[in-house]
């Protein structure tokens, strides 16, 4: 079984509950010459039937995956594995850690740079290499990643319950522009300061097995990232942001509260004052989103729940995909959306929706009636998978082999259409 490269936590938008994260490269990731920005997050089964990120369907999928040289992410939900908090019946704020971890990862992609582009990249001297990533007692500044230019490649996935919350994210333009302006301190700080630590040790670890590669040292001494050698499988704790700094999700809303009064009242004065670094004194920083290259996003729902079991396991919330709020990224106004607006982003994006014959979770007939609408909508770009004898755990004979097998094939053509 492939061993993650790094285990860490990261702090919930919803509430700053800790969450369990894992990132997971291929063995091959650090030596490919056609290395790309794509990765796939796949979200675990419901928590308080024992779901977790160490499902063995998850694991089973991500080793998968990792096969092609994406990398993967997985994360616990509150209250699942090591987590923090309690799981809810409502969703919500499983749904804001999804977006949590989405936006953690993205912005990881983003900053990991392709191992074959280090010569030429100046971040990469001798001195960086050997200073410490990302110290905890640094500012937030605003880092480019020229180089890394390609389109990123997004699976946004799930098993069962994760599968669920996957079809109900906000789009990417949507999680992205919560990284927009950001306080420092704030959860969103936070979390990008993990990424850009986590993506700052990766690019160190991938550029010393290319100086290796290139000096034709033996690579049976120097294995590569995401191997078990000595400096990878690091597991990271604690927070990023110095001692004291840091600010709980609903501090920091009420200082911005505070500091947005303070611009009513004299917004001449501090619009004329900013620091060179973005940051305002309102200790806020500006991510130009514009230099964020295109991302194209894909779903990948592995035995995905329809109602009565999904509404249950909501306790009927009404999610809202394509809301901007930044509280809990669900509709305002509580309104339910029509089907056909939900199912939007599964039929104009690349998806894959596979389940078993044997599900009795959701009505096998209920599941083949959805998908069948999906796919023949004009256009679509929703595909799916039954595969016979399966059940929803996927613990019948040769089932799992054929859920491997299906997957791999779709994300072989997901990759070559979008030109990774």
């Amino acid at each position: 079984m492939l061993e993650p490269t790094f285990s860490f936590t990261i702090p919930s938008l919803h509430d700053d509950t800790p969450l369990d994260c894992r990132i997971y490269h291929s063995n091959q990731q650090s030596a490919e010459r056609s290395w790309s920005p794509r990765g796939a997050i796949l979200a675990h089964p419901y928590t308080s039937l024992g779901g977790s990120y160490d499902d063995c369907v998850v694991l089973s999928a991500v080793e998968e995956i990792a096969k092609l040289g994406i990398v993967v992410g997985t994360f616990n939900f509150r209250g699942a594995g090591s987590s923090k908090g309690k799981a809810s019946w409502t969703a919500k704020p499983e749904l804001s850690d999804y977006i949590s971890f989405a936006g953690f990862f993205l912005q990881y992609l983003y900053c990991s740079m392709p191992p074959t582009s280090m010569e030429s990249s100046p971040v990469f001297t001798e001195d960086s290499i050997n200073s410490s990533p990302i110290p905890s007692a640094q500012a937030i500044s605003s880092q480019s990643f020229e180089a890394n230019r390609q389109s990123i490649i997004i699976i946004l996935g799930g098993y069962s319950y994760g599968s669920l919350l996957a079809s109900h994210l906000p789009t990417i333009d949507v999680i992205l522009e919560r990284y927009g302006k950001i306080a420092k301190g704030s959860a969103e700080a936070e979390i990008r300061l993990r990424a850009q630590t986590l993506s700052t040790q990766w690019n160190k670890e991938a550029h010393n097995h290319c100086v290796a590669e290139r000096g034709r040292a033996s690579l049976k001494s120097l294995k590569p990232p995401g191997s078990s050698s000595r400096s990878l499988g690091i597991v990271f704790g604690g927070e990023e942001s110095e001692p004291g700094s840091r600010r709980s999700s609903r501090d920091s809303k009420r200082s911005l509260e505070f500091i947005r009064r303070s611009v009513d009242r004299s917004k001449r004065k501090l619009d004329s004052r900013t620091f060179d670094n973005g940051v305002n004194e309102g200790g806020e920083e500006h991510l130009e989103l514009s230099k964020i290259p295109e991302i194209q996003a894909s779903y990948l729902l592995i035995s995905p729940l329809l109602p009565p079991i999904s509404l249950f396991a909501t306790m009927f919330s009404r999610f809202s995909n394509t809301s901007a709020d930044k509280d809990d990224a669900l509709s305002s106004n509580g309104k339910r959306q029509a089907s056909a607006s939900l199912n939007e982003p599964l039929v104009n994006h690349p998806t894959l929706a596979i389940y078993g014959d044997k599900d009795f979770f959701t009505s096998p007939k209920k599941l083949r009636r959805w998908a069948e609408g999906l796919a023949e909508k004009p256009n679509s770009l929703f595909r799916f998978k039954e595969i016979r004898g399966a059940g929803h755990f996927w613990q019948e004979e040769d089932v799992d082999i054929q859920m491997r097998a299906c997957i791999k094939e779709w994300l072989q053509d997901v990759i070559g259409s979008q030109g990774g």
